[in-house]
């Protein structure tokens, strides 16, 4: 009778976890659906639910990272920009820390930090460089095929090639010199991260702004009318298509 018992038991915790996981899933699956829609607010809102259900858990985590950094990536309030990248490098921070093998790990830390330091300054921005480049190299080397990485390394290029003197300078002063970088490197990756994603606005829009460093005013052209041609799935391409509009009528 006690062992009837027992195995009613255990048969009952195995019917609850099993429910308790087929709900974790429809709701994950649910957000990830509403992200490729590009509805960063909903998708939120769907993750704090699922945080609530299991408030440790990787899949939930990282995803959090993420959809803060859309929603960081999709307004022009600076507030809002940056509470949502505070709290967005507190979740990649915790993903790395519970899983240093996956790239979405890399990815959100590199991503974030890198973020984190553009708004903390000049001397924040290249002491962070290092583990932008650290952290998104070792996404490439785990999923080389998502267009994200390239585009962040495409970044990373751009903005330490194009630190000015005075930048450079004041920060060898205050801590050390960035890492090289080069126009050169930052297109290859633009053109990279086009090549795996050729929807993607922000891959045109930094690819022509790399054309224009480079003194390719033809190709910088042609790149932003392609980024305006794109179909627009969120308020953050529409900001996109306004600066390659706005970079168009100042040639």
């Amino acid at each position: 009778m006690k062992t009837t018992k027992i195995i009613l038991l255990l048969s009952i915790i195995a019917i609850c976890t099993s429910l308790f996981a087929q709900n974790l899933d429809s709701l994950l699956n649910v957000a990830d659906e509403i992200y490729d829609a590009k509805q960063y607010e909903e998708e939120f809102e769907i993750l704090k639910k699922a945080e609530t259900i299991a408030p440790n858990d990787f899949e939930i985590i990282w995803r959090l990272a993420r959809v803060h950094f859309n929603l960081s990536d999709n307004t022009t309030d600076e507030n809002v920009k940056s509470d949502n990248i505070y709290a967005g490098f507190d979740y990649a921070e915790m993903a790395l820390e519970m899983d240093s093998y996956r790239a979405e790990s890399h990815k959100w830390f590199g991503i974030l930090i890198g973020r984190k330091g553009e708004i903390e300054g000049t001397k924040q921005k290249i002491i962070n460089s290092y583990q932008v480049r650290e952290h998104t190299l070792k996404a490439i080397e785990i999923d080389p095929g998502d267009d994200g990485n390239y585009h962040v390394m495409g970044q990373w290029h751009f903005k330490l090639a194009d630190l000015s003197w005075v930048e450079r300078t004041i920060a060898g002063i205050i801590y050390e010199t960035p890492p090289k970088a080069s126009f050169e490197d930052a297109r290859d990756y633009f053109q990279k991260a086009i090549e795996l994603d050729p929807d993607d606005i922000r891959n045109y829009v930094w690819l022509g702004k790399t054309f224009e460093k480079l003194d390719d005013k033809q190709s910088a052209e042609n790149v932003f009318h392609q980024a305006i041609a794109k179909p627009t799935k969120s308020d953050s391409d529409i900001i996109l298509q306004d600066e390659a509009r706005e970079l168009l009528k100042n040639k």
